[in-house]
């Protein structure tokens, strides 16, 4: 194994009864807190009376920011933060899913710094790196997908540039966070398919490219995946179970709180700088969805140029009890999971979710100009701009 630093700080509460006992510790951070939502449906469905009657039971005064939009604006995380400067608060509530806890994080390095912008802190800006402190955030997720309810990363977009990008600080990640399974019993079919496929990426990413010396690390990433592929298709039959809402709910935490790293060697997330960019160039586009299309291109990809074909093999196995030599559970490993995709309704071209052709070129060239060193990044290789858009072009020929 590598060695590793590990930190965890978010205290969880996960299930209905411990709203209370989260209300409790979130007034320890103070009297007064700006609550971050987004589009109005946690108002329509009650979860907004809910959580803020138990909150202001706690002693907690609170100032609302309304209006997040999906993969949030740089401009609006500009606003709620004048907002919440203007109120006085000391911290920052989030409830709604990963864009709202995104935007959350965001306002609260806004707020400590006393910054009125927060994109050039982005990836690819000048002060990417320099955050050191933000006021306390805690999270209310109610869909199961990002995890950023215990990351220390919050992704934010800027349309008048094409941009996606992202910040990352341990002062980030929340004080705590409320799973509470019932407040994604409501959410649609398409969002809960986008949600199970980015909590499969975020386990998937460094398992394919950090190694095998991991075993430990290996095996409980495997047992989300394996989780993840079981529970999505019995929600698609019973979209009301309340027991595979609460396993996809606690994958996604599990999927990114650091563990699923532990030991390996550090390794890029390929998938998700490629989706980021593409993103940029249609807001509307869904994190999970992208990422979704992006997956059997890239195994082909990774298979073809010789990379992690013992990986690509394991999954075979492990996920799909396949047996054989490494040909045979590798290739079969992408035939399944691309069944399993399309069984799913996850499968469709870059045409299919607003990237034309003629933006490939363009697209590829932002991902390596802001994760990469000299026009390449490092897959388990050198990683081009071509390499990129060979994965484009991969993704359009496979699907019919």
């Amino acid at each position: 194994m590598q060695d590793f630093f590990l930190h965890m700080p978010t205290q969880i509460f996960f299930g209905p009864s411990k709203l209370t006992a989260f209300a409790e510790i979130t007034a320890s951070l103070g009297i007064k807190a700006l609550l971050v939502t987004g589009g109005g449906s946690v108002e329509r469905l009650g979860y907004l009376g809910l959580v803020s009657d138990s909150l202001s039971g706690a002693g907690i005064e609170l100032c609302h920011f309304a209006g997040i939009e999906p993969n949030p604006l740089a401009a609006t995380v500009n606003q709620a933060a004048d907002q919440g400067r203007a109120a006085d608060v000391q911290f920052v509530i989030a409830l709604g899913g990963g864009s709202v806890m995104d935007a959350a994080k965001a306002i609260a390095a806004l707020l400590e710094n006393g910054d009125s912008d927060i994109w050039p802190y982005v990836k690819g800006e000048p002060k990417f790196g320099a955050l050191k402190s933000a006021v306390p955030v805690v999270a209310i997720p109610t869909t199961a997908a990002t995890a950023s309810e215990v990351t220390p990363y919050s992704v934010i977009s800027k349309p008048e540039v094409n941009g996606k990008s992202f910040i990352a600080a341990e002062c980030l990640k929340p004080y705590a966070c409320w799973i509470n399974p019932v407040f994604t019993l409501d959410v649609p079919r398409v969002v809960t398919q986008d949600g199970a496929a980015d909590i499969f990426s975020h386990v998937l990413e460094n398992y394919i490219t950090g190694g095998s010396d991991a075993v430990l690390s290996d095996r409980y990433c495997e047992a989300v995946m394996l989780t993840v592929l079981e529970s999505l298709p019995a929600l698609q039959t019973k979209p009301n179970s309340l027991p595979h809402r609460s396993s996809l709910a606690w994958c996604s935490t599990l999927a990114l709180n650091g563990l699923q790293q532990a030991g390996r060697l550090d390794a890029p997330f390929p998938l998700h700088m490629i989706e980021h960019a593409l993103s940029g160039y249609n807001h509307e586009l869904a994190h999970g969805r992208g990422l979704a299309t992006l997956f059997p291109a890239y195994f082909q990809w990774l298979w073809e140029n010789g990379r992690a074909r013992d990986r690509i093999a394991r999954l075979g196995t492990t996920l799909f009890g396949l047996q054989g030599d490494l040909d045979e559970c590798g290739r079969g490993f992408m035939s399944e999971f691309s069944q399993w995709l399309i069984d799913n309704e996850l499968y469709q071209s870059l045409e299919a979710i607003g990237i034309d052709t003629e933006l490939f070129e363009e697209i590829a060239a932002e991902v390596v100009k802001i994760h990469g060193e000299d026009g390449t990044m490092d897959v388990l290789g050198p990683f081009t701009k071509g390499d990129i858009v060979d994965i484009f072009e991969l993704t359009e020929s496979q699907v019919p």
